[in-house]
């Protein structure tokens, strides 16, 4: 390995001649050895990116990730078996809560706030379009617990998250290739 020179960081080689002259000093106490972790760079990192915008790093990515797997893994099997969608859907929900990270909405509304199953149309859930008035709803039923959530569907209703002015930072995610 090949020791990386920084402004204001000493080499290796520099840190044991300035050792052996701080030892005698000492009491002949031992040097410690050379610093890992790449200098003043963040996390350890090498500055390799040869010029491009590094992206920035998101805290709670593994919860993300572990999230969408879970999300993922309860779409699978709410047409097999409903009970293990409904357990994975709660696991997502109750691992984004402790970590206080938000769903989406469009992704909440696809999980039964109650059980927690994945609702998929004809499959796990019916659609039902309601009027009241100048009001139009949409009505998911889940058909694993029964339970009714309505949705605002009239001309001009925007979902909050949807209004590009709501919106403060996107992070993009970026896989390490190797």
């Amino acid at each position: 390995m090949v020791p990386v020179e920084s402004s204001g960081c000493e080499t290796s080689k520099q840190k044991q001649k300035n050792g052996k002259a701080e030892n005698q000093k000492r009491n002949d106490k031992p040097a410690k050895g050379p610093q890992r972790g790449g200098g003043n760079q963040p996390n350890g990192s090498n500055n390799n990116n040869n010029g491009k915008k590094q992206a920035r790093l998101c805290p709670g990515r593994d919860t993300y990730e572990r999230m969408n797997f879970l999300y993922q893994a309860s779409v699978l099997m709410a047409d097999s078996v409903p009970a293990l969608s409904g357990s994975y859907g709660k696991l997502m929900k109750s691992i984004g809560k402790k970590a206080t990270l938000r769903i989406e909405p469009a992704i909440k509304r696809t999980l039964c706030a109650r059980c927690g199953v994945a609702l998929m149309p004809a499959k796990t859930a019916e659609y039902h379009e309601h009027s009241q008035g100048n009001l139009n709803f949409v009505e998911v039923a889940c058909n694993v617990c029964g339970y009714r959530k309505r949705y605002r569907n009239w001309k001009g209703h925007k979902i909050h998250l949807d209004d590009p002015k709501s919106v403060v930072e996107t992070l993009t995610f970026e896989t390490k290739t190797e």
